[in-house]
């Protein structure tokens, strides 16, 4: 009986230790291996402050705004381009994709999108795709930092964060070089007084745009600086205020500002400092860092890409370990080796 009962014990023992192996074993089986991800919403907050929630990153994005689609370019999600508004020619690709009128929302909902980026000013005119579960985002980036915005949001949305925090900081060390730059050239050169004209005649832009930031950080003084949005100006007050650069995104022939009544006083009419602006490198999309070179050049004469220090501090940002700050200060300190007189390029004559 004694015996009997001693191998009971012995086997529930072993029965005991067996279970708690393979519970430990088990365990640790499992602790080793990832669980499985439940794929989480995506939540965008666009530049007018809506609420826009994915299911998942945008596979099929249709784009109505031009630096959206540039941006999405340059992300390298443009395969996930589907659609995209009639102004939208840069890159040149964007032709090849189905074109569609910005409030045909038909043909919109046609190509299935699950996603639509468009500028804010066309928010009244997509309320249908909105109510046929359409998520949209809108763009309105007023500044640098809004550009920045824009492609962060842009990056969330198409599944692409890593690419555009890379972007954006690439970007943020360009403008910091810039800064140094025009910095330095400012010490011995006068800030020109400069007049953009948009696309439209007598259009201009005043404080609260990008394009007036950009001007400020090439070193120009804008002069409808002290209006806002997007004035129209008089032949009278462009006379008066009298810039030293014109700068023009239309496709008119240069005589027709030299042949505006009165422009003959205007200095940079007078030096031959007119020079036309692609369209394409002063809009928000990550091709302003051009854009903001241009400028620089058409203002000083300096080609920011020729200057001594340019390659070796233009990193990207997987291999910068500087933060901007640091890489402000490196730049006037190298900038302050360069003679400005040597990188004067010759003047374009009017």
């Amino acid at each position: 009986m004694t015996t009997n009962t001693g191998k009971i014990v012995t086997v529930i023992i072993i029965a005991i230790i067996m279970l708690a192996v393979g519970f430990v074993g088990g365990y640790y089986m499992f602790r080793g291996q990832p669980a499985e991800e439940v794929p989480k919403e995506i939540v965008l907050v666009d530049d007018l402050g809506r609420k826009v929630t994915l299911d998942k990153p945008a596979e099929r994005i249709v784009s109505l705004a031009t630096a959206a689609t540039r941006t999405l370019y340059d992300l390298g999600v443009f395969d996930k381009v589907v659609g995209v508004d009639k102004y939208s020619d840069d890159p040149p690709e964007a032709q090849n994709k189905t074109v569609v009128g910005t409030t045909d929302i038909e043909s919109i909902l046609a190509l299935e999108p699950d996603l639509v980026i468009s500028w804010w000013y066309y928010e009244s005119k997509l309320q249908q795709l909105e109510e046929s579960g359409v998520p949209v985002i809108y763009i309105h980036p007023t500044s640098i930092e809004g550009i920045y915005f824009d492609i962060l949001l842009i990056g969330k949305a198409a599944g692409a964060e890593e690419a555009a925090e890379n972007l954006v900081s690439d970007l943020k060390t360009r403008v910091a070089y810039v800064e140094a730059l025009v910095k330095n050239l400012t010490k011995t050169m006068p800030r020109p007084k400069v007049y953009l004209e948009l696309y439209s005649p007598y259009k201009t832009v005043g404080r609260n745009t990008f394009t007036h930031q950009m001007i400020e950080l090439a070193g120009g003084i804008n002069i409808a600086g002290n209006l806002t949005s997007y004035p129209k100006l008089s032949d009278e007050y462009i006379i008066e205020a009298n810039p030293d650069v014109i700068l023009y995104e239309s496709s008119l022939p240069l005589e027709n500002f030299t042949e505006r009544p009165g422009w003959d006083q205007i200095n940079a009419v007078k030096n031959g400092k007119i020079y036309h602006l692609d369209r394409h490198i002063a809009t928000a999309s990550p091709r302003f860092i051009e854009g903001l070179e241009f400028m620089v050049w058409a203002f000083f004469g300096v080609n920011v890409s020729e200057t001594s220090s340019y390659t070796s501090l233009v990193f990207t940002s997987e291999s910068s370990v500087q933060t901007i700050t640091e890489t402000t200060h490196l730049c006037e300190v190298f900038i302050s080796w360069i003679i400005p007189e040597n990188l004067i390029a010759k003047e374009i004559s009017a």
